[in-house]
């Protein structure tokens, strides 16, 4: 028997086999068991993630007659019946294959179509599937208009493209569109796995996992890669045979480089990239290889529930402790960028060898500056609350307090003291409140506290907070500090921006604009501006607490 290429073999000929595409699959068999079937479907994705699979395997399932010749649609076809075994060996007479590649014509839509209004010969449905349906012509696109949008009951139109951008929106309009992602290298990787265990083929994990990376997201460009490694290892599949054959690197180069780039160790760096190039190895595809590993460690040094996976994990483990978050931002886009500029060098090995200098360069100057930088420009969070130190500072209607008020060592009054508009934003932060009784105390003004009785007031934008169930939510926050006899009267009009939250806003406002300031002129982030043309995102920064 003729030897057939793993990627024909173990194509999937049943839902259950597709591989990395659960979200289609779950939603088409869904469809097929509740009889809610679309006219028109269209599969997007890279080559080789499944859109023209799946639309065989739909086809089959919208014929299928099960094995006594009287089931109906179904999302598991049964594989045997005529239907069924006659799609697989692609004979089919109601399954029309077009491929729009080599169909582009008004006039070859027009014919094809034509068909579409006789009954199926031997299936339930007759179904159209159009390969790479974007490169029709714009004639052949409105020629199949009025059909897509209405087909007889009995048609179904299936289309597959891999660039939906350039399909008219009438024709996206009138389709289901499913969105089939790259398959990751780990996924791709433990299927070529499981195939060589039925295969019974001996192989190395390591290897595997360079010829998932190497399919870049295709399940058939990897098994491809596969029947070539089974070639070149004469049965075997190798992890020195396959990064021979794919001019691969290596795995302990890049953990060096990175290793020395951490250590700050310039001479080592340069020998390790003379022992690349002694092996000829492409140094475009090396920044590629390093650019995904730096960020398998930033991974680990941010997600600590992040799965390293088995091979290589204490390395990156090891690699996530020697390097900062921000550290691993820079190199890692140093190494994007050196790639991309890779070609404008005298020699791939000089512009490879400055790529890593200038990573040694930028962590070298961010060493020196560390101690000169209190923001940080990656972080997210949230501002913590200001500490009642900071919100006492003095704002601009600032007087001395009255003689004979109590005032505690850090400027907030003590429990029970004499109440002023100074010492009022002080003296709500000390109590810390929440709910409703926080949003009156931290909008409201001081207005006086004579004979138990409090005058708040807030402005005409928060008049709701004066309605009594904030004032008895606020009384009985109070009436511990201030005593039972408490009064409320809390009055609308205008303020004086003497509220605790319009002091922490002035507060925060100064702090975000040190920062700010700071940032700009930070050594290392100028450079970053000056050699990358990067742009600071203002709104990133925050303070440091």
């Amino acid at each position: 028997m003729a030897h057939q290429v793993l990627a024909r073999k173990w194509r999937p000929r049943k839902f259950a086999d597709v591989v990395g595409q659960e979200h289609v699959v779950q939603a088409l068999a869904n469809a097929l068991q509740t009889g809610r079937i679309h006219h028109a479907y269209l599969f997007t994705g890279t080559r080789g993630v499944g859109k023209t699979t799946l639309a065989r395997i739909l086809a089959k399932a919208l014929n299928c007659v099960g094995p006594d010749g009287n089931g109906g649609m179904t999302p598991t076809p049964c594989g045997v019946c005529s239907a069924c075994t006659e799609i697989d060996a692609g004979r089919f007479v109601d399954l029309l294959e077009v491929d729009a590649e080599t169909n582009t014509k008004v006039d070859e839509m027009r014919e094809l179509l034509e068909t579409a209004q006789y009954a199926p010969v031997a299936g339930r449905y007759k179904v159209y599937i159009i390969d790479e349906v974007h490169m029709l012509s714009k004639s052949a696109f409105n020629a199949m208009l009025k059909t897509l949008e209405e087909p007889p009951a009995h048609v179904e139109f299936i289309l597959a493209t891999t660039d939906p951008q350039k399909l008219p929106i009438t024709v996206l309009s009138r389709c289901l569109q499913f969105n089939l992602r790259n398959l990751p290298p780990a996924l791709l990787a433990n299927h070529l796995a499981s195939i060589l265990d039925v295969e019974k083929v001996e192989y190395q994990v390591p290897a595997l996992e360079m010829i998932g990376r190497a399919g870049e997201g295709s399940a058939r460009d990897a098994l491809s890669l596969l029947d070539q490694a089974i070639a070149y290892g004469a049965g075997k599949v190798t992890t020195e045979q396959v990064s021979t054959m794919l001019g691969a690197l290596d795995q302990t180069f890049l953990f060096s480089l990175l290793t020395h780039v951490a250590s700050r160790d310039g001479p080592a760096l340069v020998a390790e990239i003379e022992g690349i190039a002694s092996r000829s190895i492409s140094f475009e595809l090396t920044l590629k290889e390093l650019s995904s590993l730096i960020a398998r460690v930033a991974l680990a040094k941010t997600v600590e529930t992040w799965d390293v996976g088995a091979v290589d994990a204490e390395k990156i483990r090891l690699l996530a402790e020697r390097f900062a978050v921000e550290d691993l931002q820079v190199v890692y886009q140093i190494a994007l960028l050196g790639r991309r500029d890779l070609h404008l060098a005298p020699d791939e090995q000089l512009g490879f060898t400055m790529t890593m200098l200038r990573m040694l360069s930028m962590l070298s100057a961010r060493t020196s500056n560390t101690s000169m930088r209190a923001p940080s420009v990656n972080s997210t969070s949230a501002p913590a609350p200001v500490p009642a130190s900071q919100a006492a500072v003095a704002p601009p209607w600032h007087h001395e307090s009255p003689p004979g008020e109590v005032v505690a060592s850090d400027g907030v009054p003590a429990p029970g003291a004499e109440l002023s508009r100074a010492t009022w934003p002080a003296f709500v932060a000390r109590l810390n409140l929440t709910g409703m009784a926080g949003m009156l105390a931290k909008q409201c003004e001081f207005q006086s506290f004579v004979n138990g009785v409090l005058e708040l007031s807030v402005p005409e934008s928060q008049k709701h907070l004066a309605d009594r169930k904030y004032q008895e939510k606020l009384r009985g926050e109070l009436v511990p500090v201030l005593g039972d006899a408490l009064r409320m009267a809390v009055k609308v009009g205008a303020t004086q921006g003497a509220s605790l939250a319009a002091t922490e806003d002035r507060t925060r406002d100064l702090q975000q604009k040190a920062a700010v300031a700071s940032i700009e002129q930070d050594p290392f982030v100028k450079n970053l501006r000056s050699d990358f043309g990067v742009e600071i995102d203002h709104n990133a920064i925050r303070p440091a607490h």
